[in-house]
């Protein structure tokens, strides 16, 4: 059954009481995006390499328990068994689907102007290594085709967590209450697609792989909302990934990449920081690490920014402007990427 794009007439999202085990539900699962449709979500199984149709209305038989994470639904002429289970950020459940019309969630009916004011110039720039992140998290779509070799660009230089206004309190300035619900509920994929020019948007999904997840549009409607940059969502984006390619391009990122699976010393990151961007720009970095079995992963680098942000900054002077932070982590390993 297809269903168009814009107000389903009888739309409900399911209640789901508390259970220990399959919850059934009634109704249809409306794809929002095309997604793997798993013969076995343990596994990732998937006979047939089906994915959903993106506006396409299923059959829903139920949620693996209550608050899950994945729908079953019915998906027809699947091949081995058309029962097939789909991740709930994928999309919605609704009672009733009908020959009504469904919203776009790239393009809602609510409308974010971000407030006016003076441009942030206190921020912190959080930075992943994504091997690291995908270890800890390897069902996100941006880990699973990193793990799949899909993402040779993340192996080698750091990726795009957020760019975030601060004090850390400084969060979803003037959003409204329905997109704040989303976003903090993780139904990222139900927020507006960021305003942005092709070449930012084509730039981002290199150096943020969370935008196959939504993590874009989750970031600007929490943080980039209170930036205040007058470009809006896309002088944002553009200062982020200022930022990050300064990164990427420095001796920071060739230190990471030439001891990826080696346990290092985070002062000797700071020192590359150092060596790239003056004397105390390391000491304005922390780092955040994550236990993966025996291992201690570097996971993210949190680097402490103050000043305007923009095409007439640079990296070294926002840096040492801003105040000396502890280090946090002080070792950890450089992940390598894939599943260890």
């Amino acid at each position: 059954m297809r269903v168009s794009m814009a107000v389903f007439s009888a739309l409900f999202l399911s209640v789901v009481t508390p259970a220990a085990s399959f919850e059934r539900l009634e109704g249809f699962f409306v794809a929002l995006e095309a997604c793997e449709a798993y013969q076995s979500k343990n596994t990732r199984t998937n006979p047939g390499n089906v994915k959903t149709e993106r506006m396409r209305a299923y059959v829903i038989k139920g949620l693996n328990k209550a608050g899950g994470d994945f729908y079953q639904m019915q998906v027809p002429d699947a091949p081995v068994t058309t029962d097939r289970w789909v991740h709930a950020r994928c999309g919605v459940h609704v009672v009733e689907a009908g020959t009504a019309v469904a919203p776009d969630p790239g393009d809602p009916d609510v409308v974010v102007t971000p407030p006016t004011g003076d441009e942030s110039t206190e921020n912190l720039l959080a930075l992943s290594w994504q091997p690291a992140f995908c270890e800890i998290r390897p069902n996100k779509t941006e880990c699973e085709q990193l793990n799949d070799g899909l993402l040779p660009v993340t192996e080698t230089r750091l990726s795009i967590h957020g760019l975030w206004p601060q004090p850390r309190s400084n969060v979803y300035c003037d959003v409204p209450k329905v997109l704040l619900d989303h976003s903090k509920a993780g139904r990222w994929s139900q927020l507006p697609a960021v305003d942005v020019d092709a070449a930012t948007r084509k730039a981002l999904s290199v150096a943020m792989p969370g935008t196959a997840s939504f993590l874009d549009r989750h970031e600007w409607i929490k943080h980039g909302t209170c930036h205040k940059g007058a470009g809006g969502a896309d002088e944002y984006y553009d200062d982020t990934l200022l930022l990050v390619d300064a990164i990427n391009a420095s001796p920071v990122a060739a230190f990471l990449a030439g001891h990826v699976g080696a346990e290092v010393e985070t002062r000797a990151i700071r020192a590359r920081f150092d060596e790239a961007f003056g004397a105390g720009a390391g000491d304005r970095v922390a780092f955040q690490c994550k236990r993966d079995g025996g291992r201690n992963l570097i996971q993210e680098m949190r680097i402490h920014l103050r000043g305007v942000i923009g095409p007439d900054s640079t990296l070294a002077d926002l840096l040492l402007a801003a105040d000396p932070v502890p280090a946090g982590c002080r070792m950890g390993t450089i992940d390598p990427a894939g599943l260890q």
